[in-house]
Protein backbone atom coordinates (compact mmCIF):
# COMPACT_ATOMS: atom_id res chain seq x y z
CA UNK A 1 0.00 0.00 0.00
CA UNK A 2 2.64 2.20 1.13
CA UNK A 3 4.41 1.34 -2.35
CA UNK A 4 1.38 2.45 -4.13
CA UNK A 5 0.69 6.14 -2.92
CA UNK A 6 4.38 6.80 -3.36
CA UNK A 7 3.79 5.86 -6.62
CA UNK A 8 0.95 7.70 -6.90
CA UNK A 9 2.59 11.07 -5.16
CA UNK A 10 5.44 11.02 -7.99
CA UNK A 11 3.24 10.31 -11.19
CA UNK A 12 0.49 13.21 -9.40
CA UNK A 13 3.61 15.68 -8.63
CA UNK A 14 4.81 15.22 -12.31
CA UNK A 15 1.38 15.59 -13.71
CA UNK A 16 0.97 19.04 -12.29
CA UNK A 17 4.58 20.27 -13.00
CA UNK A 18 3.88 19.03 -16.38
CA UNK A 19 0.51 21.25 -16.84
CA UNK A 20 2.22 24.41 -15.09
CA UNK A 21 3.25 26.65 -17.77
CA UNK A 22 3.63 30.99 -17.65
CA UNK A 23 0.48 32.96 -18.76
CA UNK A 24 0.37 33.26 -22.58
CA UNK A 25 -2.96 34.89 -23.03
CA UNK A 26 -1.48 38.24 -22.02
CA UNK A 27 -2.29 41.11 -24.73
CA UNK A 28 0.73 42.35 -26.41
CA UNK A 29 2.06 44.95 -29.16
CA UNK A 30 2.58 42.90 -32.23
CA UNK A 31 3.38 46.10 -35.21
CA UNK A 32 3.68 50.15 -34.90
CA UNK A 33 3.54 52.46 -37.81
CA UNK A 34 6.53 53.85 -38.31
CA UNK A 35 8.17 51.18 -36.33
CA UNK A 36 10.15 51.12 -33.41
CA UNK A 37 13.77 52.56 -34.25
CA UNK A 38 13.42 53.95 -37.48
CA UNK A 39 14.45 56.85 -39.29
CA UNK A 40 11.88 58.81 -41.73
CA UNK A 41 12.55 61.42 -44.06
CA UNK A 42 8.99 63.42 -43.24
CA UNK A 43 6.95 63.61 -40.63
CA UNK A 44 4.37 60.86 -39.81
CA UNK A 45 0.72 61.72 -40.23
CA UNK A 46 -0.35 59.66 -37.89
CA UNK A 47 1.10 56.37 -35.28
CA UNK A 48 -0.59 53.62 -35.49
CA UNK A 49 0.05 50.55 -32.68
CA UNK A 50 -1.26 47.33 -33.34
CA UNK A 51 -2.15 44.61 -30.72
CA UNK A 52 -3.04 41.29 -30.27
CA UNK A 53 -6.47 42.15 -28.35
CA UNK A 54 -8.98 44.47 -28.64
CA UNK A 55 -8.28 47.62 -26.40
CA UNK A 56 -11.03 49.63 -24.09
CA UNK A 57 -11.59 52.22 -26.05
CA UNK A 58 -11.34 54.70 -22.68
CA UNK A 59 -8.39 53.68 -21.40
CA UNK A 60 -5.86 54.00 -23.80
CA UNK A 61 -2.76 57.19 -22.89
CA UNK A 62 -0.26 58.38 -25.06
CA UNK A 63 2.20 60.35 -24.86
CA UNK A 64 4.89 61.83 -26.87
CA UNK A 65 8.39 63.01 -25.89
CA UNK A 66 11.11 64.81 -27.86
CA UNK A 67 14.59 63.65 -27.87
CA UNK A 68 15.11 65.81 -24.67
CA UNK A 69 12.23 63.90 -22.93
CA UNK A 70 10.21 66.56 -22.67
CA UNK A 71 6.43 65.73 -22.93
CA UNK A 72 5.49 67.32 -26.32
CA UNK A 73 2.22 65.85 -26.66
CA UNK A 74 -0.60 63.86 -25.31
CA UNK A 75 -2.51 63.48 -28.41
CA UNK A 76 -6.09 61.04 -27.88
CA UNK A 77 -5.71 57.96 -29.62
CA UNK A 78 -8.86 56.27 -32.11
CA UNK A 79 -9.21 53.02 -31.30
CA UNK A 80 -10.97 50.10 -33.47
CA UNK A 81 -10.66 46.91 -32.26
CA UNK A 82 -6.86 45.95 -31.44
CA UNK A 83 -5.75 49.00 -33.52
CA UNK A 84 -4.90 52.44 -31.77
CA UNK A 85 -3.97 55.60 -34.15
CA UNK A 86 -2.65 58.63 -33.03
CA UNK A 87 -2.83 61.71 -35.29
CA UNK A 88 1.16 63.14 -35.26
CA UNK A 89 1.17 66.75 -34.65
CA UNK A 90 1.90 68.66 -37.24
CA UNK A 91 3.81 71.28 -35.69
CA UNK A 92 6.47 69.03 -34.17
CA UNK A 93 10.14 69.60 -35.61
CA UNK A 94 13.00 66.91 -36.76
CA UNK A 95 14.22 65.23 -33.63
CA UNK A 96 14.30 61.48 -32.08
CA UNK A 97 10.55 60.47 -30.39
CA UNK A 98 9.84 58.34 -27.51
CA UNK A 99 6.37 57.68 -28.01
CA UNK A 100 4.89 56.12 -24.17
CA UNK A 101 1.48 53.98 -24.36
CA UNK A 102 -0.47 52.76 -21.37
CA UNK A 103 -3.35 51.07 -22.81
CA UNK A 104 -5.95 48.43 -21.47
CA UNK A 105 -7.18 45.26 -23.04
CA UNK A 106 -10.64 44.00 -23.50
CA UNK A 107 -10.03 41.33 -20.48
CA UNK A 108 -8.78 43.67 -18.27
CA UNK A 109 -4.99 43.66 -18.77
CA UNK A 110 -2.85 46.61 -18.97
CA UNK A 111 -0.43 47.02 -21.33
CA UNK A 112 2.69 49.73 -21.41
CA UNK A 113 5.19 50.51 -23.86
CA UNK A 114 7.22 52.66 -25.67
CA UNK A 115 8.92 53.02 -29.24
CA UNK A 116 11.09 55.89 -30.17
CA UNK A 117 11.73 56.96 -34.22
CA UNK A 118 13.06 60.07 -35.75
CA UNK A 119 12.21 61.86 -38.61
CA UNK A 120 15.18 64.20 -40.72
CA UNK A 121 13.46 66.51 -42.90
CA UNK A 122 11.91 69.57 -41.60
CA UNK A 123 9.38 69.22 -44.93
CA UNK A 124 5.67 70.11 -43.98
CA UNK A 125 4.32 67.17 -45.98
CA UNK A 126 3.71 64.73 -43.53
CA UNK A 127 4.39 61.07 -44.84
CA UNK A 128 1.40 58.43 -45.03
CA UNK A 129 1.59 55.30 -42.70
CA UNK A 130 2.54 52.57 -44.72
CA UNK A 131 0.32 49.85 -44.86
CA UNK A 132 2.39 47.11 -43.76
CA UNK A 133 4.11 47.36 -40.33
CA UNK A 134 6.84 46.28 -39.09
CA UNK A 135 6.76 43.97 -35.73
CA UNK A 136 8.14 44.77 -32.64
CA UNK A 137 9.88 42.96 -29.95
CA UNK A 138 7.46 40.52 -27.86
CA UNK A 139 6.57 41.60 -24.23
CA UNK A 140 9.73 38.81 -23.15
CA UNK A 141 11.81 40.88 -24.43
CA UNK A 142 10.60 44.24 -23.56
CA UNK A 143 12.01 45.23 -19.90
CA UNK A 144 8.57 47.72 -20.02
CA UNK A 145 6.05 45.31 -20.43
CA UNK A 146 4.05 44.36 -16.74
CA UNK A 147 5.09 40.82 -15.59
CA UNK A 148 2.39 38.44 -14.80
CA UNK A 149 1.36 38.30 -11.66
CA UNK A 150 -1.01 36.06 -9.23
CA UNK A 151 -0.06 32.44 -8.09
CA UNK A 152 -0.03 30.12 -10.50
CA UNK A 153 -2.83 27.24 -10.16
CA UNK A 154 -0.73 24.57 -11.16
CA UNK A 155 1.16 24.55 -8.16
CA UNK A 156 -2.11 24.66 -5.80
CA UNK A 157 -3.54 21.80 -7.58
CA UNK A 158 0.36 20.42 -7.04
CA UNK A 159 0.16 21.31 -3.28
CA UNK A 160 -3.38 19.72 -2.90
CA UNK A 161 -2.41 16.39 -4.54
CA UNK A 162 0.41 16.20 -2.22
CA UNK A 163 -1.80 16.79 0.70
CA UNK A 164 -4.26 14.16 -0.77
CA UNK A 165 -1.31 12.11 -1.10
CA UNK A 166 0.05 12.07 2.50
CA UNK A 167 -3.53 11.81 4.13
CA UNK A 168 -3.98 8.49 2.11
CA UNK A 169 -0.13 7.30 3.31
CA UNK A 170 -0.89 8.14 7.19
CA UNK A 171 -4.81 6.59 7.23
CA UNK A 172 -3.13 3.96 5.19
CA UNK A 173 -0.45 3.61 8.35
CA UNK A 174 -2.78 3.85 11.01
CA UNK A 175 -5.16 1.13 9.74
CA UNK A 176 -2.42 -1.67 9.78
CA UNK A 177 -1.42 -1.07 13.59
Amino acid sequence: MLRRSVLVLIFGALAMLGGVTTASGHSQLVSSDPADGSVLSAPPTQLVLTFNEALLEEAVDVAIANGAGDVVSGDVATVVGAIATIPWPADLPPDNYSVSYRVVSDDGHPITGSIGFSYTSDSKTPTAATPEATPVATPEATPTSEPATGFPIGLVGLILALAATLTVIILARRTRR
